[in-house]
C-alpha cells in the first residue's frame, strides 16, 4: 500500500513539474521534455523491481527530491520543500549507500547554485540550514540506536571479506558458520594481494560500465552540446558514487540515475536545439528501459509461476496434513502463501544477513531443520526448488516421502 501511494505521488509530482517547467514553450518542445523525462521516470520506477527495502528507498529519494524541486525552484514554497527535505533524509535511513547518494546530490545543488546563481552567499546560508533538516533524521535514528545498544560493526567487516573473497564463501546455505569464521570476523584489507584486489575492483568495474554505460554516454553528450560546467562536476560526483557502491553495483547504481537525469534537466534548451543529440539520447534511454523491461517481465513471469504453482499444488497437500508456518523450513526465500494457519514470521529458512541478529545467535539452519533445535520452528516439511538438496535430504532419512510439483519438491 505505501510503496503504490508513493509511486502515484511521484508521477504526479513529476507532472505537475514538467506542467509548470514547460509552461509557453512549443508543442515540439513539450513533447521532447515529456518524453525523455518520462523515460527516466519508467527507468527508475522498473528498475526496483520487487525488492521492498529497494522501492521505499528509492520512491523516498526520488518523492523528496520532487518535492524540493517543486517547492524550491517553481513555487518558492517554503513547506514544500521542506516536505521534500524531510523525505529525503527519511529515504537514507533504508540503504546502507543512501547517506552517500544524499551528500553527493547535496554537493550536486550546491555547485548547480554556484554555476547557475548570482547571489550564491545567500544560497549557502539557505543551504545550511538544508543540510540540518536533511541531516536530522539519521541522527535521531543514530541516538535511538545507541539508546537500545543496537550500534555493531560486522557489516563492514564482512561485506569487505565478501567483495574480496566471495568465491570461497562455499555455498550460501552454511552462511552462519562463514560469519563466524576468524577470517571473516578478523578480516584486514591490508593483508589483500594487490593483484587480487586489482582484479576483484575492476571486474566490479567492468560490471558497473556494462550497467550504466547509458547514462556515462548521456552525460557525455550533454557537456559537448552545452559545455556547462555543471554537467562536467554532476558526471563526475556520479562517478565517484558508482565507485563507492561499487561492491554492490547490481543495485547500489539507482540513485546515480538522479545525476544523469538533473544534467539533462539543466542543459535541455541545448539539448533542443540539436536533433542528433536528442536521437542519441532517447536510444540509449529506451535501450536501458527495454533492457530492464526484459529484466522485470521475466520475473513477473517467473513469480506468477511460482505463486500459482504454491496455491494450486503445494497449500493443498500443506492443509491435508496439517501444516502451519512453524512447521515449514523454505528453502526459497520467498516462499509465501496467505492460506496457511500461524504466523509468516514463524516460517524457518537459511536466514541470510539476519543470521547476524541477537535473537538468531543459536539459530543454526541444518541443526534446525534436522530438528535439533526446536526453539525456532517445529519442521516437518522441507520445501525447495533444488533437486540435489532434496536427494540429499532423503539420504539423511530425516524425511520418509518426496513429492514433486510444478517447481518444488516436498520432503514430508
Amino acid at each position: 500500500f505505501v510503496i503504490c501511494i508513493l509511486h502515484l505521488i511521484n508521477s504526479f509530482l513529476l507532472i505537475k513539474i514538467l506542467d509548470q517547467f514547460s509552461l509557453k514553450k512549443e508543442l515540439n518542445e513539450k513533447f521532447i521534455i515529456y518524453s525523455i523525462s518520462i523515460l527516466f521516470h519508467m527507468i527508475l520506477m522498473t528498475t526496483i523491481g520487487f525488492n521492498h527495502s529497494d522501492s521505499i528507498f528509492i520512491l523516498l529519494f526520488y518523492n523528496g527530491l520532487l518535492f524540493f524541486i517543486l517547492g524550491f525552484y517553481l513555487n518558492d514554497s517554503k513547506f514544500l520543500y521542506f516536505i521534500g527535505l524531510l523525505i529525503l533524509g527519511i529515504s537514507v535511513l533504508f540503504r546502507h549507500h543512501g547517506p552517500f547518494a544524499l551528500f553527493l546530490l547535496f554537493v550536486n545543488f550546491l555547485l548547480f547554485e554556484y554555476f547557475c546563481k548570482d547571489n550564491f552567499k545567500n544560497f549557502v546560508k539557505k543551504y545550511i540550514l538544508f543540510a540540518f533538516i536533511l541531516i536530522l533524521p539519521t541522527i535521531l535514528s543514530q541516538i535511538h540506536l545507541y539508546s537500545i545498544d543496537a550500534i555493531v560493526n560486522w557489516q563492514t567487516t564482512f561485506k569487505l571479506h565478501f567483495f574480496f573473497h566471495g568465491d570461497k564463501w562455499g555455498d550460501w546455505r552454511d552462511l552462519k558458520y562463514v560469519l563466524q569464521s576468524e577470517e571473516v570476523k578478523n578480516f584486514n584489507i591490508k593483508k589483500v594481494e594487490f593483484d587480487h584486489g586489482l582484479f576483484i575492483i575492476l571486474n566490479h568495474l567492468k560490471g558497473a560500465i556494462r550497467i550504466t554505460y547509458p547514462f556515462i554516454f548521456i552525460f557525455l553528450i550533454c557537456f559537448y552540446i552545452s559545455k556547462n560546467k555543471i554537467v562536467f562536476y554532476s558526471f563526475l560526483l556520479f562517478t565517484i558514487y558508482i565507485l563507492i557502491v561499487l561492491a554492490g553495483y547490481h543495485r547500489g547504481y539507482y540513485p546515480g540515475i538522479f545525476f544523469c537525469f538533473l544534467s539533462v534537466i539543466i542543459c535541455y534548451r541545448n539539448i533542443l536545439k540539436n536533433k542528433i543529440a536528442i536521437i542519441f539520447i532517447s536510444i540509449f534511454l529506451l535501450g536501458h528501459f527495454i533492457y530492464l523491461i526484459e529484466k522485470y517481465s521475466s520475473d513477473v513471469i517467473n513469480k506468477y509461476s511460482v505463486n500459482k504453482d504454491i496455491k494450486y499444488n503445494v497449500v493443498p497437500i500443506l492443509d491435508k496434513h496439517g501444516i502451519e508456518y512453524r512447521n515449514i523450513f523454505s528453502d526459497d526465500y520467498e516462499f509465501y502463501t496467505t492460506k496457511l494457519n500461524g504466523n509468516i514470521h514463524e516460517i524457518c529458512n537459511w536466514g541470510g544477513w539476519f543470521l547476524n541478529h541477537p535473537y538468531l545467535k543459536n539459530y543454526y539452519p541444518r541443526d534446525v531443520l534436522m530438528g535439533n533445535n526446536k526453539d525456532y520452528c517445529d519442521v516437518k516439511i522441507l520445501i525447495t526448488k533444488d533437486k540435489n538438496l532434496a536427494e540429499e535430504y532423503i539420504d539423511k532419512e530425516k524425511f520418509n516421502s518426496i513429492t514433486k510439483t510444478n517447481i518444488y519438491y516436498l520432503l514430508m
